[in-house]
């Protein structure tokens, strides 16, 4: 059976791997995988040439998302949620965004993620660019200019894909915007497959369809030919034998059109499967129609936009296709782009018909989609009622009714690629699984109806469905009905669109028609009704606002008859009916004929408009600049925007009605906001406002009031993050979200607001320490300073004398100055860096303060390592008063206090209000806050460490509770106090070097806090070995016959996951029945029956000590192995045992040399939490080897020398009072270090080796 992958984006790649046996050493190369960590952290290179880093928390979703600076320093980051996508836009691209000029999508962090288009797995970016029309015409060819390579041209809609590389993308940006003859820039975007859920077998579903009704049980789509855009299809799997005619992958896969995904061969199946393996039970709609399979989806279910045009072109010009399904798509903000165009270029020679999406609120029909031409499906159950997920209408363009149609899309039993017998079917859900119902129904209709073109089938399918009353923007003109279409007689055009009025020019009264073509021997007549709804899908609509002219019509045979209709914009509705006003004109046979006609109809009504001005001014009383934003949310149908600010002010045409506004200003710390840096930031709003004429808002941040902390012990705000939701839904998601993260350097927070809304949430979030040492000139003045890059600040008592020693550039004579002992003042124009600072330390320097002459305000510099000596920034105006001291003879500068790195306590507050903002002092309970007694554990020295906190509110994902990591001194100890919530989790993040890329992490969570709850935990205690990880996830769980793997690279002793980052490698091997298997893309494929599973771990430090650049001394190589029985019977989480080793090393994770030490050994078992032990073997050795012999390891190591497997040495095991204690009597000399190994089994099927190289050292 080949590997049946779920969907998601996985990287892995195979490597040679170590045979696998328990208890000893591995000595055969088998297959091996490099391990991505359930925990990752990336890094994007945006178009513009901004960078974003983010992290990938264990369960695949991305959060901590924040811009950083080229320089790698703290910088203000703006998120702008909408749904689950998450955006961050350069202040200098969003003019182009507001006038369609560039893709939005292009600063969306999700699809750059799902897309794979982060900086470790690209270095460029795939884009389409959008020419005039005319441009590629004949043998013209696009202009590919520096920094862009051309992947392609597709000359039928004059566009071209490009790869710009990262490291050139701002020049060709600013390049390629600039272009006449460039009319739009868009992502090449991965785009993914419809399908959500998985469910239990139901009965067939084709049934429901009309498929074996009278006129259409003759008809099986023989003769025409559908198009399948998606995964490829299972090549062996009975059900689609024969009926494959042509083939390609535009995926360039290794395995080519083979179906490693199960989408393609789910959807292939259900337009023409045969049934074979079901006895015709799981048959598909149009059994005998030819399948032309494209595989422009990836085997994890994501393919390029330029793979799935080029898979468009070949269906339809290459190989005719008379249909094309696609199942597929992805978010839209507008009904543009390459792929609409792509739809509307081909439709006058093939039906496309694509699934509406899977995003289930309102104005959320995906792209392509929402293509005019497109016979767009939504999904429904078996007992017609729209599906939960189906996304609504109308397009995201704002006023066409989409979906056109609907169909079964819950619960849709199809093949199962890779399956046979048993496993052959799959239950799937999703609009994916509608769309190909109807595509065999239109192939029966097709076969049926030969002379009609494809917009007539399509119109013929929507004047045929069901009788039913849901609303269009839901189902379209309602379930399809093949029975019905092969008879039908009468039909109208799909989902017309009868007018867009326009408050401001066009509202006058208005006559239309709508044209009945009949197409039978036979004159027919109809009794007419019309039904309307507004947008909201509620508000029943005043009958002065259109109707019918007659209440009948007779269509002549083989003639037409047209149904006169009337409008009247001008009557007044509620506001939540205004915009796209659908519904169905219903037409039932007077006579004896059996004939009736569904017209799908809409029109859109433009809300009447009202002119709106805000004005936003920052506390010097200047107009706000960047970064502030402004944030409108129309509450009648919750859209809302990030509106563009111009000179601080925002003058928009809005349609009348209730508005929640919110202003983030900016203030920074001198009145030239062109240096310096935000010293300030308000949270303001105007909540549930109703704008009804002409209005003027003006936000003042003067106005605003401070926000502080209260708790038992003093608090010192260390940067903050703000934000609001907005309209959560019942999916917990937020319709809108916006976060800001405000660095270490803003110094304080002011929040206002006016009204309350029921929708509106708000949050402020920050990590407080202990206030930090304050640093006094000689004439009393308090220095308000700011810590540079990753420096010390100033701890304890003392006092020196100030030197300056100018711009300390490449110039300065450092022999001039006497600087032992004593704090060097560097005044630099531009920047402070470690060279500066390095040269200070040189000539016994003790500390170093900088400012900037001559340009206003503050600044941080971007330190690179962890100078020694304290480091601070001061602004220009304090620098000046300072150096004029000196000057008069007042040199001394004195310091009291704790540094931030060395606060015995930490408060991670995240404080959310319904309704509104609240200001003022804010008390924080202790007793209700959820404490942990944290040890950060060294290596016999002190040492850096940064800590990073992510607070997640209900539906915004995980973001950074600040803006700035935090320096941490280790060895250290502190009490740390979370904000306990059910509307908050957090993720703690602790980093041995600044960034996660470089060093990687340990994570804790996310989790929710208990209130009143108090415990304890470690970080970096050894050993560094096998984790279960801190989210719950399961390592190994099993779904029928297919194992899906989510590993933790390794752990530390309080089980905390970690990561390596470029600095280690980490990878996974399997045995099952003792033979190696090959994962593919995080799961496999087991044969019915029970199997031993084998999965090794192995994770090692690419150098040890003074080879590794943050001198990491301990756990340079763990190495696991971990043996389950997997049953049939035993589904879901699978029983992986992990040892649990209690080493009572000090904080310095060392054991006195000579003194015997007993450790504690117990075994979590997954999914159960702590079980008894059967048995139990522990071994140590010591020495200074890095890695084992035999294990391809490639480390850097202080000594050559390889461990050899024959110098264990066993260490006495007891069994005490139900304990298991291991004796290890330390015997080594001092400087070495201490090898373990242990090897458990529980009283069921589990087992497992764990191996760690340097767990501790002797002292």
């Amino acid at each position: 059976m080949k590997p049946f992958p779920r969907l998601g984006r996985l990287k892995a790649t195979y490597l040679a791997m170590l045979g696998l046996s328990i208890a000893q050493p591995a000595t055969a190369e088998e297959s091996f995988v490099t391990q991505q960590s359930k925990a990752d952290a990336l890094t994007f290179t945006l178009i513009t040439g901004d960078k974003v880093s983010a992290v990938v928390n264990k369960d695949g979703k991305l959060g901590g998302i924040r811009l950083v600076n080229a320089d790698g320093s703290d910088t203000f980051t703006s998120i702008f949620k909408r749904g689950n996508n998450t955006y961050v836009v350069p202040n200098h691209a969003q003019a182009l965004i507001d006038s369609n000029t560039i893709d939005l999508e292009l600063f969306n962090i999700n699809k750059l993620y799902e897309s794979g288009y982060d900086d470790a797995s690209t270095d460029a970016l795939p884009v389409i660019v959008e020419y005039r029309d005319g441009t590629l015409a004949g043998p013209a060819v696009p202009a590919t200019l520096a920094g862009m390579s051309l992947t392609g041209e597709i000359e039928l809609i004059d566009s071209a894909a490009f790869s710009i590389s990262k490291d050139k993308a701002a020049q060709t940006w600013q390049t390629l915007v600039a272009q006449a003859d460039v009319e739009g820039l868009w992502l090449d975007a991965v785009v993914h497959a419809h399908k959500v859920t998985q469910s239990e077998t139901l009965t067939p579903t084709v049934p429901l369809t009309g498929a074996y009704g009278e006129s259409a049980i003759n008809y099986n789509g023989a003769g025409i030919k559908v198009a399948v855009l998606d995964s490829g299809y299972d090549i062996e799997h009975p059900d689609l034998q024969g009926r494959v005619i042509a083939s390609r992958d535009f995926t360039y896969s290794s395995n080519g059109v083979d179906d490693l995904n199960g989408h393609g061969t789910h959807t292939a199946s259900t337009v023409a499967g045969n049934g074979h393996e079901s006895e015709g039970k799981w048959v598909g709609v149009a059994p005998a129609a030819d399948l032309i399979i494209g595989k422009v989806l990836g085997n994890t279910g994501g393919g390029s936009t330029y793979g799935i045009l080029n898979g468009m072109q070949w269906a339809v010009l290459s190989e005719h296709a008379d249909i094309v399904n696609m199942s597929l798509g992805g978010t839209a903000t507008t009904c543009s782009g390459p792929l609409v165009e792509m739809v509307e270029a081909l439709s006058d020679k093939a039906l496309f018909v694509i699934s509406a999406g899977n995003s289930f609120t309102r104005e959320t029909i995906g792209s392509p989609g929402c293509a005019p031409s497109a016979l767009t499906v939504g999904a429904i159950d078996r007992d017609g009622n729209t599906a939960s997920f189906s996304s609504r209408g109308p397009s995201p363009d704002g006023h066409s009714a989409k979906p056109d149609i609907a169909s079964q899309g819950v619960s849709v039993v199809a093949a199962a690629s890779g399956g046979l017998g048993d496993t052959a079917y799959r239950v799937y859900s999703g609009t994916s699984m509608a769309a190909p119902h109807v595509a065999g129904g239109a192939a029966i209709v097709m076969q049926a109806r030969q002379d009609l073109t494809p917009k007539e089938i399509k119109d013929v399918l929507t004047s045929s469905v069901f009788s039913g009353d849901s609303h269009v923007l839901e189902q379209g003109a309602g379930a399809m009905n093949i029975n019905r279409a092969i008879d039908q007689a009468i039909v109208a055009p799909a989902n017309r669109e009868l007018g867009y009025f326009d408050s401001a020019t066009n509202n006058e009264f208005t006559e239309t028609q709508i044209t009945l073509t009949n197409t039978s021997d036979e004159s027919i007549k109809l009794k007419l009704k019309l039904d309307l709804i507004g947008e909201d899908g509620k508000t029943q609509l005043p009958g002065t606002l259109a109707g019918l002219e007659v209440k009948s019509v007779t269509i002549p045979a083989k003639g037409v008859a047209q149904v006169p209709m009337w409008i009247d914009p001008s009557v007044a509705l509620n506001n939540s009916a205004y915009g796209a006003i659908t519904g169905r004109i219903t037409g039932t046979t007077v006579g004896n004929t059996d004939q009736q006609v569904t017209v799908p109809v809409s029109f859109w009504i433009d809300q009447p408009h009202v002119n709106l001005t805000v004005n936003l001014t920052d506390r010097w009383g200047n107009q706000a600049g960047s970064p502030s934003k402004l944030y409108l949310i129309n509450e009648e149908d919750d859209w809302g925007s990030l509106v563009r600010l111009t000179g601080g002010k925002a003058n928009i045409d809005v349609p009348a009605g209730y508005y929640t506004l919110i202003a983030n200003i900016m203030t920074y710390d001198n009145p030239q906001t062109s240096s310096g840096l935000v010293e300030s930031a308000a949270q303001m709003a105007v909540l549930n406002r109703k704008i009804d004429g002409k209005t003027e808002i003006n936000f003042d941040a003067r106005n605003a009031q401070p926000v502080t902390f209260k708790a038992d012990q003093p608090l010192d705000p260390q940067g903050y993050s703000f934000g609001f939701t907005y309209a959560i839904d019942d999916q917990e998601v937020a319709k809108l979200a916006a976060i800001e993260m405000a660095p270490d350097y803003v110094n304080d927070m002011y929040a206002w607001s006016q009204g309350h809304d029921d929708r509106f949430r708000s949050f402020i979030t920050t990590r407080a320490v202990a206030p930090e040492t304050t640093v006094t000139m000689q004439n009393g003045v308090e220095l308000d300073y700011i810590k540079q890059g990753l420096a010390l600040s100033f701890h304890g008592e003392g006092s020196a004398e100030v030197v300056p020693v100018g711009d300390a550039g490449y110039s300065t004579d450092w022999s001039q100055f006497e600087l032992d002992g004593k704090i060097a003042l560097i005044a630099n124009p531009n920047y402070l860096t470690s060279y500066m600072v390095g040269n200070a330390m040189k000539h016994g320097a003790s500390g170093v303060i900088f400012y900037r002459p001559d340009r206003g305000g503050r600044y941080k510099g971007a330190i690179t390592g962890t100078p020694k000596v304290p480091v601070i920034g001061i602004s220009t105006e304090q620098g000046e008063a300072l150096m004029a001291e000196i000057e008069a003879g007042n040199n001394i500068v004195s310091w009291s206090g704790i540094a931030a790195e060395r606060s015995p306590y930490a408060y991670s507050i995240n404080h959310i209000v319904d309704g509104r903002i609240q200001s003022g002092q804010i008390n924080i309970a202790e007793h209700k806050m959820h404490k942990i007694s944290a040890s950060y554990h060294s290596q016999n020295d002190e040492r850096p460490a940064w800590t990073d906190v992510m607070a997640m509110t209900n539906s915004t994902g995980e973001f950074y509770s600040t803006g700035s990591s935090q320096l941490i001194m280790l060895p250290h100890q502190r009490d740390e106090y979370f904000t306990a919530s059910a509307k908050n989790a957090w993720t703690n993040v602790v980093m041995p070097n600044y960034q996660i890329q470089s060093a990687g992490a340990y994570f804790d969570g996310p989790r929710a806090m208990t209130e009143g709850a108090e415990q304890s935990t470690t970080w970096f205690k050894g050993p560094r070995a096998g984790s279960l990880g801190s989210s719950g996830s399961a390592i190994i769980s099993r779904d029928t016959n297919v194992l899906y793997f989510n590993l933790a690279s390794f752990g530390d002793a309080a089980n905390h996951d970690g990561i390596f980052g470029f600095m280690g490698s980490s990878a996974f091997g399997l045995k099952v029945n003792g033979e190696p298997a090959s994962p593919y893309q995080g799961t496999l494929t087991l044969e019915p029956g029970s199997h031993q599973i084998t999965l090794e771990m192995r994770s090692y430090a690419r150098g040890v000590g003074e080879r590794s650049p943050i001198n990491d001394k301990l756990g340079s190589l763990y190495q696991g192995f971990y043996t389950v029985t997997a049953d049939e019977q035993q589904q879901g989480v699978q029983p992986i045992l992990v040892p649990m080793v209690d080493l009572p090393v000090d904080i310095n994770n060392s054991m006195k040399a000579g003194e015997a030490a007993q450790v504690k050994l117990t075994g979590l078992l997954d999914g159960v939490g702590e079980v008894a032990l059967a048995d139990v073997q522990f071994q140590f050795a010591y020495g200074q080897e890095c890695t084992i012999a035999n294990v391809p390891a490639y480390i850097y190591c202080p000594v050559s020398t390889k461990f050899s497997s024959e110098n264990w040495l066993d260490a006495q095991v007891e069994h005490i009072d139900g304990e298991w204690v291991a004796t290890i009597p330390n015997t080594g000399n001092v400087g070495d270090f201490v090898h373990i190994r242990t090897i458990v089994s529980d009283y069921g099927s589990s087992q497992a080796e764990q191996i760690t190289m340097r767990a501790y050292m002797l002292d």
